[in-house]
């Protein structure tokens, strides 16, 4: 007697099932609801954006303070549209800042064609549409940040510096930078989310 075997074929398909469409569908527009909302929130990423900004600034003030044996004084504009960073003699410590007479330190990645010269103004920058600087207070009375060239932080009087902070704002969102005092370490957190 002759035995007979079944050859299965493979099953070929040609497309997705109904089900298998359906799904995909539904997890798309779950995602969608989900997603689509937080990446196309423009204050928030220019928010974001300019914060890391800041940070960025702050610390390779810090890091030019102690490498280039300088005062670095971070001056932020009382108009809330950026910031600068100058470098002082220890002389200027107490002397207010002055656009006209400053020595600006020098940044060659982020000076927006001011000579190569650390000066961030949001006004002139399409990346920072909406963005502001508000409340920067500093040792009490001062808008300004002073590193000396150990890297800490210090008041104008040239004492230690009781730290401070400022925000970040676009739009509804808003980020706090704490500086800590005498070692200048940089924390964010972020205040008023919608």
């Amino acid at each position: 007697m002759k035995k007979y075997t079944k050859t299965l074929l493979p099953v070929r398909r040609r497309g997705w099932t109904f089900i298998e469409l359906l799904v995909t569908i539904v997890i798309l527009a779950i995602a969608t609801l989900y997603v689509a909302p937080q990446a196309s929130s423009g204050a928030s990423a220019s928010g974001q954006s300019a914060t890391r900004l800041a940070v960025t600034e702050i610390l390779a003030a810090q890091m030019d303070a102690v490498a280039l044996q300088e005062f670095r004084r971070i001056k932020f504009f009382a108009d809330g549209s950026g910031w600068c960073v100058e470098v002082l003699q220890s002389s200027q410590l107490n002397t207010p800042y002055n656009a006209a007479t400053a020595e600006y330190a020098d940044d060659a990645l982020e000076s927006q064609g001011h000579n190569q010269k650390s000066v961030i103004d949001f006004s002139q920058d399409t990346r920072f549409t909406n963005v502001s600087i508000s409340s920067p207070l500093f040792d009490g009375a001062n808008t300004s940040i002073i590193f000396d060239q150990t890297g800490g932080v210090i008041a104008p009087d040239g004492s230690p510096s009781t730290g401070g902070s400022f925000e970040v704002k676009s739009g509804d969102h808003a980020w706090q930078v704490l500086l800590a005092p005498l070692t200048g370490k940089v924390t964010v957190s972020k205040v008023g989310s919608p």
